[in-house]
């Protein structure tokens, strides 16, 4: 299964999963980019996975199901548009040779999930988790983002994190507040600045990476994820 990262938006990024001719797109949070994509490489779009309802990883549900006839996948949310199959922790779903086993992650939403593939080591984090950082907490408490947290990073070190937004550098640089003295944070702001100067995505990241350098991830507590939280505001 290849994976191709879309920059859409401001700052977003839908995914393309790609296999035998066959395409998924991942939070299209515009139509434009997938269609130009899926067009152009002459694939065939049979599957689009949400992992929550905002519109910015939605807005291209119904305009690529209706060209494509792709059917939409995603938590049980009724907030999601023309939602076909609705997936809970533990559900699996199949593209191609590949599986991947759904998590429940809420926090950022009520209704988050997240996509793992452990055949590809990919995982799909939409808002959950950022490079250096993690979604706002507007339906959850810092309770719940913690045991999604506890989810996350039960996985391997090696597996490939692709979030939804690329929004390395802010993170990282509060990070480094946090921990001046993370020699791994400062490693990871310097590659990831290179990155954006050659305007190239800062994602997939490394399980293993965030867990030295994401100081929510870090946090080992919602007492100390609170506190972390709270420094950021």
């Amino acid at each position: 299964m290849k994976i191709h990262v879309l920059p859409i938006l401001q700052d977003n990024y839908s995914f393309i999963l790609e296999a035998n001719g066959e395409a998924a797109v991942i939070d299209p949070g515009e139509a434009e980019a997938i269609i130009d994509f899926i067009d152009k490489n002459e694939l065939k779009l049979t599957h689009i996975l949400n992992t929550h309802h905002h519109w910015d990883h939605t807005d291209g549900n119904e305009e690529l199901q209706q060209r494509y006839g792709a059917r939409i996948i995603g938590p049980d949310d009724d907030r999601i548009p023309l939602l076909d199959v609705r997936l809970h922790e533990g559900d699996r779903f199949s593209f191609g040779d590949n599986h991947a086993e759904i998590l429940e992650t809420p926090g950022h939403t009520s209704s988050h999930i997240c996509f793992y593939f452990p055949e590809s080591k990919a995982l799909f984090t939409g808002d959950t988790v950022f490079s250096m950082g993690c979604g706002a907490l507007f339906e959850g408490t810092k309770e719940i983002m913690c045991s999604s947290f506890e989810k996350i990073l039960k996985l391997p070190d090696d597996t490939n994190i692709y979030c939804g937004h690329e929004y390395t550098l802010p993170n990282g640089m509060f990070c480094a507040k946090v921990e001046p003295d993370n020699q791994d944070i400062q490693q990871r702001l310097k590659e990831a600045k290179e990155l954006r100067r050659q305007h190239l995505p800062t994602i997939p990241v490394t399980l293993g990476m965030e867990k030295k350098t994401n100081v929510f991830l870090r946090a080992g507590s919602a007492e100390h994820l609170g506190n972390i939280r709270e420094s950021k505001r």
